[in-house]
């Protein structure tokens, strides 16, 4: 399992996600979890998905950093900035 983290700018988060449910469904990827925090003026979200492809293309589409998943709760908030 891999794990994507894409920072949106606050303003922006519905037409990305709207981009991104499409570029999904267009792919035929689904994702096993998905997430989101704040940092300042920007919308963090953590995408998991079952496959490294998967994730390694979400995360070229949307400028995203991919690795493996980290455990515990709050797992989806990003380091200070």
């Amino acid at each position: 399992m891999r794990t994507v983290t894409v920072r949106v700018p606050a303003i922006d988060l519905s037409r990305e996600m709207v981009a991104m449910r499409g570029w999904l469904d267009h792919n035929g990827y689904e994702p096993t979890r998905f997430d989101c925090g704040k940092s300042g003026d920007k919308v963090v979200l953590s995408v998991d998905f079952r496959t490294a492809a998967a994730a390694e293309a979400f995360a070229r589409r949307f400028d995203g950093e991919s690795r493996p998943p980290a455990s515990g709760p709050g797992r989806f908030l990003p380091a200070a900035e």
